[in-house]
């Protein structure tokens, strides 16, 4: 069929005869970024848009743009709330199920494929422009599944029996543009807005195009439906209504995007008896279509919904694995609609309800929320207040932040001091293995001490002793100890002028079998480092001590000068981890702060990995 653009005559092609349909109806005002002849390329093949079924559900519009491409394909591009879809029509091997056993979440299979039902819903013909490959003449009903995996989407069009299946993938606007296309081939609607009074307070009220099908009322909190011809009230708020932080039709420039301010929602959960709030503003961009900008306690996210389906297990501690990002389950809740301000493509009403997981992986946030008829993801970024602030400039300073977000990133990278410290343990590991490599480890005296057999004492002095220079030197003593003890009075007299260093020293060395099997307890040697010793003639005077014993016991031992030092070495490695450790402990307690609001508090044994 096909639908002439100035007088809006429908014909139908039946094989050579054609049919006059009589006027189609006119399309419904929207914020598209396409139209009719758009030249774009989508993986590498480019496409001309050649016809459009608009339609229509319970909660607003949608478009499917009939696309033909170079290769010769016929194809169909879908868009609504900034999101694209190229699917292509396909014959599957297998029959599907009824309609009425597809619900949101499920898992189903296409052909061994397997996707997540992401949406159901019963929709409608509202106009037609272009070409189509079958009649839709308006309110031609179109039932339809859609299904996402991580890379594929899927739908199905219960109008027709057998169904028709749908298959491609998302796409973003910047790829479905074609470089080589004219600049003017993306296109800003501007709709026409429309003014009238609130049914309630009789407050002046606006709506920019037939596609808003909610405008809240700032005065009274009411919701009206602005395409009902007795402007019905959707539903009425509860409570005092807050003022928003960002007046409606404020501008500002986020993340490279220019956004207009054209709704806002306030949202309660309750848990434990206790209602949190939080704020959420609608954003709009002409090339960019629709977003969020979240705040709750004066912590702000940019929300953007996802076309792509996340891979989820479900559960408590569960985890999501999107675009090669772990994201950890941070908590479950029921969140309500409380207000309603500004305008809105679909019919939100105060008490409506979703729930809601979140995931998260900082500085992101990736919450699924779920209803009956839909599951729909978004992933959100944490934005500085100070960022929002500056884009949009508000007259009154924004809220304060207050306590730690659930994505807020954590101020205390410990990771780069990890990083650091690693490097510098690498560089002392270096440079000690070259100093013990280089280290002189030269011995300057070594003898012998005896004790007899059923002795308790021995003596040894050794004769002068030249230290040329000021350096280590190492005591170094051994003795063929067998459950046995042995201790030493050392002292090291300077002969010029009666310095004296001592310290004691003992070893000891027992062994057995028991129970438990054999064992040995102590050592047979010890090795005293003397980290300064002056130069000078020296002797070295040793007074030992054990139990008597019916054998000889004789005890070697050496000193050495120019011994690497590994104490040093040690001290050096435990000041260099100073930092990086109070890096992880401020790390550890900003976490704890932040799953304190979770499903899993740290301080209760939640998952801290």
């Amino acid at each position: 069929m096909a639908v002439c653009g100035f007088c809006r005559s429908t014909l139908v092609r039946h094989d050579a005869d054609l049919e006059n349909l009589g006027k189609m109806a006119e399309l419904a005002e929207d914020r598209s970024p396409f139209k009719l002849r758009f030249r774009g390329a989508y993986r590498k093949v480019g496409f001309e848009l050649i016809g459009r079924l608009q339609l229509a559900y319970e909660d607003g519009f949608w478009n499917e743009w009939y696309a033909r491409f170079d290769d010769g394909r016929l194809g169909w591009l879908s868009e609504g709330s900034g999101l694209c879809y190229v699917t292509f029509e396909k014959t599957l091997k297998t029959a599907l199920p009824p309609l009425a056993s597809f619900t949101p979440g499920m898992t189903a299979k296409l052909d061994g494929e397997s996707f997540t039902v992401s949406n159901i819903e019963h929709a409608h013909a509202v106009a037609v422009e272009g070409e189509l490959p079958f009649k839709a003449t308006p309110g031609y009903e179109a039932p339809a599944v859609d299904l996402r995996s991580e890379t594929r989407f899927a739908s199905l069009d219960y109008s027709e029996t057998p169904p028709r299946v749908y298959l491609g993938a998302a796409a973003t606007l910047d790829e479905v543009l074609d470089p080589a296309a004219p600049t003017d081939t993306v296109q800003v609607r501007k709709t026409q807005a429309r003014a009238f009074k609130c049914t309630s307070c009789g407050a002046p009220l606006s709506a920019r195009g037939p596609e808003t099908l909610a405008v809240g009322c700032g005065h009274c909190g009411s919701v009206i439906d602005p395409n009902d011809a007795n402007l019905a009230i959707i539903s009425r708020v509860k409570g005092i209504l807050d003022q928003p932080s960002l007046p409606m039709g404020s501008q500002g420039k986020l993340r490279g995007r220019s956004y207009t301010v054209i709704g806002y929602l306030k949202r309660v959960t309750v848990i434990d008896s206790l209602s949190y709030y939080w704020n959420e503003y609608l954003l709009h961009a002409p090339d960019a279509g629709y977003a969020w900008l979240v705040e709750s306690q004066g912590h702000w996210n940019l929300a953007k919904p996802v076309s792509r389906q996340p891979t989820a297990t479900w559960g408590a501690r569960s985890s999501v694995e999107f675009l090669n990002r772990k994201y950890k389950h941070f908590q479950k809740c029921q969140a309500e609609v409380c207000q309603v301000l500004g305008e809105f493509t679909w019919r939100v009403a105060v008490g409506e309800s979703v729930q809601v997981h979140d995931f998260i992986s900082p500085p992101y946030l990736l919450s699924a929320e779920f209803s009956k008829k839909e599951l729909s993801w978004t992933l959100s970024e944490y934005l500085p207040g100070t960022e929002v602030s500056e884009a949009f400039k508000p007259a009154k300073p924004l809220p304060a932040a207050v306590g730690v977000a659930a994505n807020q990133p954590s101020p205390t990278s410990h990771g780069r001091y990890w990083l650091a410290f690693g490097a510098f343990c690498l560089l002392a590991v270096v440079l000690q293995l070259i100093f013990s490599s280089v280290a002189a480890q030269r011995k300057i005296w070594e003898g012998d001490l005896s004790i007899p057999a059923n002795a308790t004492e021995g003596s040894l002095d050794t004769p002068p002793i030249r230290i040329e220079r000021t350096g280590n030197l190492e005591i170094r003593q051994s003795a063929p100890l067998q459950n046995r003890w042995l201790y030493t009075d050392l002292a090291l007299i300077n002969r010029s002028n009666g310095d004296t260093i001592r310290l004691g020293r003992e070893l000891s060395y027992y062994s057995g079998v028991d129970s438990d099997g054999s064992w040995t307890e102590g050592s047979q040697g010890d090795d005293a480092l003397l980290a300064e010793v002056p130069a000078g003639d020296y002797v070295l005077q040793v007074d030992a001590e054990t139990e008597a014993k019916p054998e000889d016991l004789t005890a070697h031992i050496m000193l050495v000068r120019d011994v690497p030092i590994w104490s040093n070495f040690w001290l050096l490695l435990f000041g260099l981890s100073i930092v990086p450790l109070l890096a992880w402990w401020r790390s550890q307690r900003f976490e704890i702060r932040r799953w304190a609001e979770s499903d899993y508090p740290l301080v209760s044994g939640g998952d801290d990995d």
